[in-house]
């Protein structure tokens, strides 16, 4: 499913579904066919597992799989975010709850992002650089990586912190 793909209408997302948004669940409430599987009262969906850190739900309805945090901010905002990302605050792709989705560009969603396996500081963009035996904060602005480099770790991860406020706000 390409996040460019309407969705379906609001109405009839409601009138098969309905979402709860404290508990971040879409349940069956009619059945789409006399002989389909599914249960009304039934979770809707199931897990799709993309990578090993990225699980999320995704539900198939009129013969088309759409990702429930889209359907479920669709159906809480009543606005389709058809040209945008929904972002997970808290990273959990099964966390589908209100407070927890977020309207997200590309890049901001991405921003949002465990940092990688082999990162040795545990901060997102600081890194130790072997041969000059120094910590570097970088990060990258409008395509351009903008870095410092510095004797202590600690003050690499408050410069990297500083700017991600300065430049990415609440990403």
């Amino acid at each position: 499913m390409t996040k460019n793909l309407p969705l379906p209408p609001l109405e009839e997302l409601k009138e098969f579904f309905d979402y709860n948004p404290d508990t971040g669940i879409i349940i069956w409430k009619k059945k789409t066919a006399i002989n389909a599987p599914i249960k009304i009262g039934q979770e809707a969906g199931h897990e799709k597992v993309k990578t090993k850190d990225l699980v999320y739900r995704e539900i198939g309805f009129n013969q088309t799989q759409y990702k429930a945090h889209r359907l479920a901010y669709y159906m809480y905002h009543g606005i389709d975010p058809r040209n945008n990302s929904i972002d997970h605050e808290d990273r959990n792709g099964l966390n589908n709850k209100i407070n927890n989705l977020r309207l997200a560009t590309c890049p901001e969603n991405g921003r949002n992002r465990k940092f990688q396996r082999n990162n040795t500081s545990g901060v997102t963009g600081v890194c130790w650089l072997k041969k000059r035996k120094r910590w570097v904060a970088q990060i990258k602005i409008n395509g351009k990586v903008i870095w410092r480099s510095f004797v202590n770790k600690e003050d690499a991860i408050q410069v990297r912190k500083e700017a991600e406020k300065k430049y990415f706000g609440e990403f």
